[in-house]
């Protein structure tokens, strides 16, 4: 059985979200309650915050931002399941130091890892075929991949938690032995909610 890893943007101070984002409205024809926000129909717009370089950063909405020498080493490697796309810096605050700033690229993960084994202990809770809406519980034993629904990616998401990255044991040995900053793992098997929030 293999093991895999979540891994964890340990940087969120480094970029954020310019206003100047928007994405597609969703808007139920059976429940106004549904009414959500959908995917991003900009690019990936962003404000600089500080001299705090990472080589993995993240907005608050866990948009991931990676510098022009970690898509190298993730190419050079051959690591699988992503995709990257050009951001707008919009502004930079003032005590940042431009010429420090690299060349920086949306992180998108496109690999699929289908959805996460029953023993995760993840339930569908509510659905409407109105507009789609998936609404599933909390995870009570992490996330354990179902391995015969997974594609094989380096980097993956379950259908269930997609803000969730997850990574096999190569794609992790990569970024370790890179020197690749701005990131930690932990056994996605043995993820736990986090305090404070309320389960779903």
């Amino acid at each position: 059985m293999s093991t895999f890893f979540d891994l964890r943007i340990t940087n969120h101070r480094f970029v954020e979200l310019s206003p100047h984002n928007d994405w597609e409205g969703i808007k139920c024809p059976k429940n106004p309650g549904h009414q959500r926000a959908g995917r991003r129909i900009t690019p990936l717009r962003i404000d600089i915050l500080s001299n705090r370089i990472t080589d993995f950063s993240s907005t608050l909405l866990s948009d991931v931002v990676i510098t022009d020498i970690a898509l190298q080493k993730l190419r050079e490697a051959g690591l699988t399941g992503f995709r990257v796309e050009p951001v707008v810096i919009d502004s930079i605050a003032k005590r940042v130091d431009r010429s420090r700033i690299p060349k920086l690229w949306e992180f998108v993960v496109v690999g699929d890892g289908g959805f996460a084994h029953p023993d995760s202990g993840i339930t569908l809770k509510r659905t409407c075929d109105a507009c789609g809406l998936r609404r599933y519980s909390a995870f009570e034993h992490g996330i354990i991949v179902d391995e015969d629904a997974y594609d094989g990616s380096d980097f993956f998401t379950v259908r269930e938690y997609p803000k969730h990255i997850l990574v096999n044991e190569r794609a992790k040995t990569v970024i370790e032995s890179s020197g690749l900053t701005g990131v930690d793992f932990i056994d996605a098997s043995q993820l736990k909610w986090p305090d404070g929030v309320v389960k779903p």
